[in-house]
Protein backbone atom coordinates (compact mmCIF):
# COMPACT_ATOMS: atom_id res chain seq x y z
CA UNK A 1 0.00 0.00 0.00
CA UNK A 2 0.82 3.53 -0.68
CA UNK A 3 2.76 5.31 2.28
CA UNK A 4 1.29 9.27 3.36
CA UNK A 5 2.84 11.19 6.13
CA UNK A 6 1.68 13.92 7.70
CA UNK A 7 4.12 16.54 8.40
CA UNK A 8 4.08 20.23 9.67
CA UNK A 9 5.58 22.22 12.33
CA UNK A 10 4.36 20.99 16.10
CA UNK A 11 1.21 22.08 17.52
CA UNK A 12 -0.67 22.36 14.11
CA UNK A 13 -2.67 19.62 14.19
CA UNK A 14 -1.55 16.98 12.77
CA UNK A 15 -2.32 14.17 15.13
CA UNK A 16 -6.10 15.65 15.39
CA UNK A 17 -5.66 15.27 11.09
CA UNK A 18 -4.76 12.10 11.88
CA UNK A 19 -6.84 10.46 14.30
CA UNK A 20 -9.83 11.63 12.08
CA UNK A 21 -8.48 9.99 8.86
CA UNK A 22 -7.98 6.60 10.35
CA UNK A 23 -10.89 6.77 12.43
CA UNK A 24 -9.62 6.03 15.72
CA UNK A 25 -7.41 7.82 18.46
CA UNK A 26 -4.48 6.61 17.90
CA UNK A 27 -2.18 9.57 18.51
CA UNK A 28 -2.25 11.61 21.88
CA UNK A 29 -4.05 14.99 21.01
CA UNK A 30 -3.23 17.83 23.30
CA UNK A 31 -2.34 21.76 23.12
CA UNK A 32 1.57 21.16 24.49
CA UNK A 33 3.97 20.90 21.89
CA UNK A 34 5.44 18.34 20.64
CA UNK A 35 3.39 15.55 22.49
CA UNK A 36 3.78 13.24 19.28
CA UNK A 37 7.51 12.11 19.17
CA UNK A 38 7.39 8.47 16.79
CA UNK A 39 5.62 8.39 13.71
CA UNK A 40 2.36 6.08 13.95
CA UNK A 41 0.92 4.15 11.60
CA UNK A 42 -2.99 3.64 10.50
CA UNK A 43 -4.51 2.24 7.55
CA UNK A 44 -6.25 5.34 5.39
CA UNK A 45 -9.65 3.56 3.58
CA UNK A 46 -10.36 5.88 0.49
CA UNK A 47 -13.08 5.74 -1.93
CA UNK A 48 -13.15 2.70 -4.78
CA UNK A 49 -11.47 0.45 -1.80
CA UNK A 50 -8.17 1.80 -1.90
CA UNK A 51 -6.42 2.14 1.07
CA UNK A 52 -3.19 3.61 2.08
CA UNK A 53 -0.48 3.63 5.11
CA UNK A 54 -0.95 6.68 6.77
CA UNK A 55 1.56 7.92 9.69
CA UNK A 56 1.65 10.44 11.94
CA UNK A 57 5.06 12.35 12.52
CA UNK A 58 6.50 14.34 14.97
CA UNK A 59 6.89 18.05 14.55
CA UNK A 60 9.67 19.81 12.47
CA UNK A 61 11.43 21.93 14.91
CA UNK A 62 14.51 23.35 13.64
CA UNK A 63 15.08 25.57 16.85
CA UNK A 64 14.63 23.11 19.43
CA UNK A 65 17.01 22.41 21.51
CA UNK A 66 18.58 18.96 23.09
CA UNK A 67 18.44 15.13 21.89
CA UNK A 68 14.36 15.42 22.09
CA UNK A 69 13.76 18.26 19.59
CA UNK A 70 16.63 16.66 17.36
CA UNK A 71 15.04 13.03 17.19
CA UNK A 72 11.56 14.64 16.27
CA UNK A 73 13.24 16.48 13.54
CA UNK A 74 15.34 12.92 12.26
CA UNK A 75 11.96 10.95 12.49
CA UNK A 76 10.09 13.72 10.56
CA UNK A 77 12.65 13.45 7.33
CA UNK A 78 12.98 9.92 7.45
CA UNK A 79 8.98 9.68 6.97
CA UNK A 80 9.57 11.98 3.91
CA UNK A 81 12.47 9.78 2.60
CA UNK A 82 9.89 6.38 3.18
CA UNK A 83 7.05 8.54 2.11
CA UNK A 84 5.04 8.07 -1.27
CA UNK A 85 2.67 10.88 -0.65
CA UNK A 86 3.44 13.56 1.71
CA UNK A 87 0.38 15.83 3.22
CA UNK A 88 2.42 19.33 4.41
CA UNK A 89 0.27 20.85 7.12
CA UNK A 90 0.00 24.71 8.26
CA UNK A 91 -2.07 26.10 10.61
CA UNK A 92 -4.22 29.23 9.48
CA UNK A 93 -4.10 31.12 13.07
CA UNK A 94 -0.44 31.39 13.49
CA UNK A 95 1.90 33.41 11.08
CA UNK A 96 4.65 31.55 8.86
CA UNK A 97 7.61 30.91 10.68
CA UNK A 98 10.95 29.69 8.87
CA UNK A 99 10.16 26.47 9.64
CA UNK A 100 7.53 26.94 7.46
CA UNK A 101 9.45 27.74 4.70
CA UNK A 102 12.22 25.39 5.34
CA UNK A 103 9.56 22.39 5.39
CA UNK A 104 8.12 23.69 2.08
CA UNK A 105 11.60 24.35 -0.02
CA UNK A 106 12.56 20.15 1.58
CA UNK A 107 9.54 19.05 -0.17
CA UNK A 108 10.23 21.21 -3.43
CA UNK A 109 13.73 19.65 -3.54
CA UNK A 110 12.52 15.94 -1.92
CA UNK A 111 10.71 15.55 -6.14
CA UNK A 112 7.93 13.28 -3.42
CA UNK A 113 3.99 14.29 -4.36
CA UNK A 114 2.83 16.73 -1.75
CA UNK A 115 -0.28 18.00 -0.73
CA UNK A 116 -0.46 21.51 1.22
CA UNK A 117 -3.21 22.05 3.64
CA UNK A 118 -4.26 24.92 6.13
CA UNK A 119 -5.46 23.65 8.81
CA UNK A 120 -7.82 25.66 11.90
CA UNK A 121 -9.74 26.80 8.82
CA UNK A 122 -13.04 27.20 11.33
CA UNK A 123 -14.53 29.84 8.78
CA UNK A 124 -13.58 29.73 5.29
CA UNK A 125 -15.22 32.81 4.18
CA UNK A 126 -12.71 34.42 6.83
CA UNK A 127 -10.00 32.65 6.44
CA UNK A 128 -6.22 34.13 6.28
CA UNK A 129 -4.43 31.00 5.13
CA UNK A 130 -4.80 31.32 1.48
CA UNK A 131 -2.44 34.55 1.97
CA UNK A 132 -0.44 33.10 3.69
CA UNK A 133 -0.09 30.08 1.61
CA UNK A 134 0.04 32.39 -1.99
CA UNK A 135 3.33 33.73 0.09
CA UNK A 136 5.45 30.69 -0.02
CA UNK A 137 4.05 30.32 -3.42
CA UNK A 138 1.87 27.81 -2.87
CA UNK A 139 -1.52 28.00 -5.06
CA UNK A 140 -2.98 24.61 -4.91
CA UNK A 141 -3.99 23.49 -1.59
CA UNK A 142 -6.64 22.72 0.80
CA UNK A 143 -8.51 24.36 3.87
CA UNK A 144 -9.89 22.75 6.67
CA UNK A 145 -10.37 22.17 10.26
CA UNK A 146 -9.54 19.00 11.62
CA UNK A 147 -11.23 19.67 14.79
CA UNK A 148 -14.86 20.88 13.25
CA UNK A 149 -14.15 17.61 10.55
CA UNK A 150 -14.60 20.07 7.85
CA UNK A 151 -12.64 20.43 4.77
CA UNK A 152 -11.99 16.31 4.99
CA UNK A 153 -13.99 14.67 2.23
CA UNK A 154 -12.31 16.95 -0.57
CA UNK A 155 -8.57 16.14 1.12
CA UNK A 156 -9.69 12.47 1.41
CA UNK A 157 -10.48 12.54 -2.75
CA UNK A 158 -7.02 14.51 -3.09
CA UNK A 159 -5.22 11.57 -1.23
CA UNK A 160 -7.29 9.07 -3.51
CA UNK A 161 -6.69 11.14 -6.71
CA UNK A 162 -2.86 11.23 -5.56
CA UNK A 163 -2.28 7.54 -5.11
CA UNK A 164 -4.78 5.67 -6.91
CA UNK A 165 -1.95 5.18 -9.63
CA UNK A 166 1.00 4.44 -7.67
CA UNK A 167 2.46 1.40 -8.17
CA UNK A 168 2.76 -0.87 -5.37
CA UNK A 169 4.46 -4.34 -4.39
CA UNK A 170 2.46 -7.15 -5.74
CA UNK A 171 3.50 -10.09 -4.00
CA UNK A 172 1.17 -12.21 -6.73
CA UNK A 173 3.65 -12.43 -9.25
CA UNK A 174 6.95 -12.12 -7.36
CA UNK A 175 6.58 -15.69 -7.57
CA UNK A 176 10.20 -16.37 -8.53
CA UNK A 177 11.41 -16.64 -5.09
CA UNK A 178 9.84 -16.76 -1.83
CA UNK A 179 10.14 -13.70 0.60
CA UNK A 180 10.37 -15.09 4.76
CA UNK A 181 10.76 -12.31 6.54
CA UNK A 182 12.40 -13.23 10.69
CA UNK A 183 10.63 -11.42 13.26
CA UNK A 184 10.63 -11.19 17.05
CA UNK A 185 11.62 -9.18 20.08
CA UNK A 186 15.69 -8.54 20.65
CA UNK A 187 18.14 -11.41 21.65
CA UNK A 188 15.65 -13.89 20.44
CA UNK A 189 18.16 -15.38 17.75
CA UNK A 190 17.07 -14.24 14.61
CA UNK A 191 20.45 -13.16 12.98
CA UNK A 192 21.58 -16.84 14.26
CA UNK A 193 18.96 -18.44 12.60
CA UNK A 194 19.39 -16.52 9.34
CA UNK A 195 23.51 -17.35 9.63
CA UNK A 196 22.69 -21.27 10.31
CA UNK A 197 19.98 -21.27 7.49
CA UNK A 198 22.49 -20.46 4.85
CA UNK A 199 25.19 -21.93 6.41
CA UNK A 200 27.99 -18.52 6.73
CA UNK A 201 28.22 -15.34 8.36
CA UNK A 202 26.35 -13.03 6.84
CA UNK A 203 24.75 -11.41 9.82
CA UNK A 204 26.30 -9.99 13.30
CA UNK A 205 25.26 -12.01 16.38
CA UNK A 206 25.91 -10.63 19.46
CA UNK A 207 24.68 -10.50 22.80
CA UNK A 208 23.89 -6.92 23.00
CA UNK A 209 19.92 -6.54 22.32
CA UNK A 210 19.34 -4.61 18.93
CA UNK A 211 22.56 -5.73 17.10
CA UNK A 212 20.42 -5.63 13.70
CA UNK A 213 19.40 -2.32 13.20
CA UNK A 214 18.36 -2.29 9.38
CA UNK A 215 17.08 -5.56 7.79
CA UNK A 216 19.14 -7.58 5.53
CA UNK A 217 17.33 -9.80 2.14
CA UNK A 218 20.07 -12.97 1.37
CA UNK A 219 18.84 -14.98 -1.72
CA UNK A 220 19.39 -18.99 -0.84
CA UNK A 221 18.71 -21.58 -3.07
CA UNK A 222 17.66 -24.86 -1.57
CA UNK A 223 16.06 -27.87 -2.96
CA UNK A 224 15.73 -26.61 -6.66
CA UNK A 225 13.90 -23.39 -4.74
CA UNK A 226 14.89 -19.80 -4.31
CA UNK A 227 13.99 -18.15 -1.46
CA UNK A 228 14.72 -14.68 0.23
CA UNK A 229 15.57 -14.76 3.97
CA UNK A 230 14.87 -10.88 5.58
CA UNK A 231 16.35 -10.10 8.91
CA UNK A 232 14.87 -7.84 10.67
CA UNK A 233 15.39 -5.58 13.43
CA UNK A 234 14.34 -6.62 16.48
CA UNK A 235 10.70 -5.18 17.64
CA UNK A 236 10.57 -4.07 21.31
CA UNK A 237 7.68 -1.98 23.18
CA UNK A 238 7.86 1.41 22.12
CA UNK A 239 8.94 2.55 25.95
CA UNK A 240 12.04 0.52 25.48
CA UNK A 241 12.86 2.36 22.54
CA UNK A 242 16.44 4.42 23.20
CA UNK A 243 17.07 6.26 20.04
CA UNK A 244 16.07 7.76 16.76
CA UNK A 245 17.69 4.79 14.78
CA UNK A 246 15.97 1.94 16.65
CA UNK A 247 12.34 3.78 15.92
CA UNK A 248 13.40 3.67 12.30
CA UNK A 249 14.25 -0.03 12.55
CA UNK A 250 11.04 -0.93 14.33
CA UNK A 251 9.03 0.53 11.63
CA UNK A 252 11.04 -1.09 8.95
CA UNK A 253 10.57 -4.21 10.42
CA UNK A 254 6.43 -3.56 10.43
CA UNK A 255 6.60 -1.92 7.18
CA UNK A 256 8.73 -5.40 6.20
CA UNK A 257 5.88 -7.85 6.60
CA UNK A 258 4.17 -6.77 3.69
CA UNK A 259 6.93 -7.70 1.64
CA UNK A 260 6.63 -11.49 2.47
CA UNK A 261 4.84 -14.46 1.49
CA UNK A 262 5.63 -16.58 4.80
CA UNK A 263 7.02 -14.86 8.45
CA UNK A 264 8.63 -16.45 11.13
CA UNK A 265 7.88 -15.36 14.67
CA UNK A 266 10.62 -16.25 17.05
CA UNK A 267 10.26 -16.47 20.85
CA UNK A 268 12.30 -17.31 23.40
CA UNK A 269 10.96 -20.87 25.47
CA UNK A 270 11.80 -18.94 28.73
CA UNK A 271 9.61 -15.97 28.55
CA UNK A 272 7.02 -17.72 26.73
CA UNK A 273 4.22 -15.16 24.11
CA UNK A 274 5.05 -11.77 25.14
CA UNK A 275 2.66 -9.01 24.97
CA UNK A 276 4.84 -8.07 21.60
CA UNK A 277 5.18 -11.32 20.38
CA UNK A 278 0.59 -10.70 20.03
CA UNK A 279 1.11 -7.17 18.78
CA UNK A 280 3.59 -8.59 15.96
CA UNK A 281 1.44 -11.65 15.12
CA UNK A 282 -1.62 -9.70 15.11
CA UNK A 283 -0.17 -6.88 12.67
CA UNK A 284 1.14 -10.12 10.37
CA UNK A 285 -2.41 -11.54 10.57
CA UNK A 286 -4.06 -7.76 9.40
CA UNK A 287 -2.03 -8.14 6.66
CA UNK A 288 -2.66 -11.73 5.58
CA UNK A 289 0.55 -13.18 6.11
CA UNK A 290 1.00 -16.91 6.66
CA UNK A 291 3.76 -17.12 10.11
CA UNK A 292 5.09 -19.83 12.20
CA UNK A 293 5.92 -19.38 15.32
CA UNK A 294 9.54 -20.96 15.85
CA UNK A 295 10.32 -21.80 19.40
CA UNK A 296 14.22 -21.33 19.82
CA UNK A 297 16.64 -22.28 22.32
CA UNK A 298 14.71 -25.22 22.47
CA UNK A 299 18.12 -27.46 23.39
CA UNK A 300 17.62 -25.53 26.66
CA UNK A 301 13.91 -27.05 27.16
CA UNK A 302 13.51 -29.46 30.00
CA UNK A 303 12.13 -32.72 28.73
CA UNK A 304 8.45 -33.27 28.45
CA UNK A 305 7.32 -29.27 28.64
CA UNK A 306 6.97 -28.93 24.76
CA UNK A 307 3.59 -29.97 24.87
CA UNK A 308 3.05 -27.56 27.41
CA UNK A 309 4.74 -24.88 26.02
CA UNK A 310 2.43 -25.02 22.48
CA UNK A 311 -0.46 -25.53 24.83
CA UNK A 312 0.70 -21.72 26.09
CA UNK A 313 1.56 -20.46 22.28
CA UNK A 314 -2.27 -20.99 21.07
CA UNK A 315 -3.68 -19.76 24.11
CA UNK A 316 -2.10 -16.71 23.94
CA UNK A 317 -2.30 -16.63 20.12
CA UNK A 318 -6.25 -17.58 20.00
CA UNK A 319 -7.67 -14.78 17.95
CA UNK A 320 -4.89 -17.42 15.24
CA UNK A 321 -6.43 -20.78 16.66
CA UNK A 322 -4.35 -22.66 13.42
CA UNK A 323 -1.17 -21.07 13.38
CA UNK A 324 2.16 -23.62 13.69
CA UNK A 325 5.03 -23.91 16.22
CA UNK A 326 7.75 -25.74 15.83
CA UNK A 327 10.80 -25.97 17.95
CA UNK A 328 14.56 -25.36 17.06
CA UNK A 329 17.63 -24.43 18.06
CA UNK A 330 19.63 -21.99 15.88
CA UNK A 331 22.67 -22.41 18.11
CA UNK A 332 22.85 -26.00 17.32
CA UNK A 333 21.16 -26.70 14.57
CA UNK A 334 18.33 -28.88 15.44
CA UNK A 335 15.41 -29.39 13.73
CA UNK A 336 15.95 -25.80 12.06
CA UNK A 337 15.57 -28.39 8.46
CA UNK A 338 11.64 -28.52 9.41
CA UNK A 339 11.52 -24.80 8.59
CA UNK A 340 12.04 -25.20 4.83
CA UNK A 341 9.16 -27.81 4.31
CA UNK A 342 6.75 -25.91 6.73
CA UNK A 343 7.81 -22.12 4.65
CA UNK A 344 6.80 -24.23 1.27
CA UNK A 345 3.48 -25.63 2.40
CA UNK A 346 2.49 -22.24 3.86
CA UNK A 347 3.62 -20.77 0.46
CA UNK A 348 1.74 -23.20 -1.48
CA UNK A 349 -1.72 -21.96 0.66
CA UNK A 350 -1.26 -18.37 0.27
CA UNK A 351 -0.38 -18.15 -3.27
CA UNK A 352 -3.31 -21.54 -4.11
CA UNK A 353 -5.58 -20.58 -6.93
CA UNK A 354 -9.11 -21.97 -5.98
CA UNK A 355 -11.57 -22.92 -9.34
CA UNK A 356 -15.00 -20.84 -9.38
CA UNK A 357 -17.05 -24.26 -9.84
CA UNK A 358 -15.13 -26.11 -6.62
CA UNK A 359 -15.81 -22.60 -4.36
CA UNK A 360 -19.46 -23.15 -5.14
CA UNK A 361 -19.66 -26.23 -4.30
CA UNK A 362 -18.01 -25.50 -0.77
CA UNK A 363 -20.39 -22.42 -0.36
CA UNK A 364 -23.34 -24.76 -0.85
CA UNK A 365 -22.04 -27.69 1.57
CA UNK A 366 -21.25 -24.91 4.29
CA UNK A 367 -24.43 -23.17 3.72
CA UNK A 368 -26.24 -26.40 3.53
CA UNK A 369 -24.85 -27.33 6.63
CA UNK A 370 -25.49 -24.38 8.86
CA UNK A 371 -27.40 -21.81 7.32
CA UNK A 372 -27.13 -18.32 6.74
CA UNK A 373 -29.01 -15.89 9.51
CA UNK A 374 -32.42 -14.14 8.57
CA UNK A 375 -32.13 -9.97 8.51
CA UNK A 376 -34.97 -7.99 8.74
CA UNK A 377 -37.39 -10.75 7.96
CA UNK A 378 -35.51 -11.98 4.60
CA UNK A 379 -33.54 -14.80 4.23
CA UNK A 380 -29.63 -13.93 3.82
CA UNK A 381 -28.67 -15.60 0.42
CA UNK A 382 -25.15 -15.85 -1.37
CA UNK A 383 -25.16 -16.36 -5.44
CA UNK A 384 -21.66 -17.45 -5.93
CA UNK A 385 -17.77 -16.93 -5.05
CA UNK A 386 -15.29 -16.33 -6.90
CA UNK A 387 -11.45 -16.22 -5.76
CA UNK A 388 -10.00 -12.80 -6.60
CA UNK A 389 -6.76 -12.19 -4.93
CA UNK A 390 -4.16 -14.58 -3.13
CA UNK A 391 -1.32 -13.54 -0.43
CA UNK A 392 -3.53 -14.30 1.26
CA UNK A 393 -6.12 -15.86 -0.31
CA UNK A 394 -9.11 -13.93 -1.03
CA UNK A 395 -13.11 -14.52 -1.77
CA UNK A 396 -15.54 -12.58 -3.04
CA UNK A 397 -19.52 -13.73 -2.45
CA UNK A 398 -22.33 -12.17 -3.53
CA UNK A 399 -24.89 -11.91 -1.59
CA UNK A 400 -28.26 -9.87 -0.99
CA UNK A 401 -27.64 -8.85 2.22
CA UNK A 402 -23.66 -7.52 2.21
CA UNK A 403 -23.43 -5.36 5.02
CA UNK A 404 -25.31 -7.82 7.54
CA UNK A 405 -23.51 -10.61 7.73
CA UNK A 406 -22.95 -11.54 11.47
CA UNK A 407 -19.37 -11.93 13.04
CA UNK A 408 -20.10 -15.18 14.41
CA UNK A 409 -21.45 -16.72 10.67
CA UNK A 410 -18.23 -14.49 9.32
CA UNK A 411 -15.86 -16.58 11.29
CA UNK A 412 -17.94 -19.68 10.56
CA UNK A 413 -17.72 -19.40 6.43
CA UNK A 414 -13.82 -18.63 6.86
CA UNK A 415 -13.45 -21.44 9.52
CA UNK A 416 -15.44 -23.81 6.79
CA UNK A 417 -13.73 -22.51 3.72
CA UNK A 418 -10.22 -23.01 5.53
CA UNK A 419 -11.15 -27.19 6.34
CA UNK A 420 -12.53 -27.37 2.88
CA UNK A 421 -9.83 -26.17 0.77
CA UNK A 422 -7.61 -27.40 3.09
CA UNK A 423 -6.19 -24.21 4.14
CA UNK A 424 -5.26 -23.96 7.47
CA UNK A 425 -2.08 -22.20 9.20
CA UNK A 426 -2.68 -19.30 6.36
CA UNK A 427 -5.14 -15.88 6.96
CA UNK A 428 -8.05 -16.12 4.62
CA UNK A 429 -10.20 -13.36 3.90
CA UNK A 430 -13.63 -12.83 2.35
CA UNK A 431 -15.48 -9.90 1.02
CA UNK A 432 -19.07 -9.83 0.51
CA UNK A 433 -20.88 -7.66 -1.96
CA UNK A 434 -24.21 -6.73 -3.26
CA UNK A 435 -25.52 -8.50 -6.64
CA UNK A 436 -25.27 -5.57 -8.45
Amino acid sequence: MPVVAIVGRPNVGKSTLFNHLVGQKRAIVGPERGITRDRIYGRLSLDGGLEADLVDTGGFDTTGEGDFSRHMFDQTMMAIRESDLVVCLFDALSELTADDRELVRILRESAIPVIYVANKVDDPNRSAASAMLYELGLQDFVEISARKKTGLKELKERIRLAVQDMPGTDLEHETDAVRVSILGRPNVGKSLLLNRIIGEERAIVSPVAGTTRDYIDIRVSHGGKDYVFVDTAGIRRKSRIQDMLERESVLRSLKNVNLSHVCLLLIDPAEGVTEQDKRISSIMAEHGRAFVVVVNKSDLIEPGKRTEIREAVHHSLKFIPDVRVVFISALTGKNVGKIYPLIDELFAKTTTQVTTGRLNRVLAEVTESYTPPVVKGRQVKFFYANQVGTVPPEFRIVTNFPDSIQPGYHRYLIHSFKKALSLQGVPIKLRFVPRS
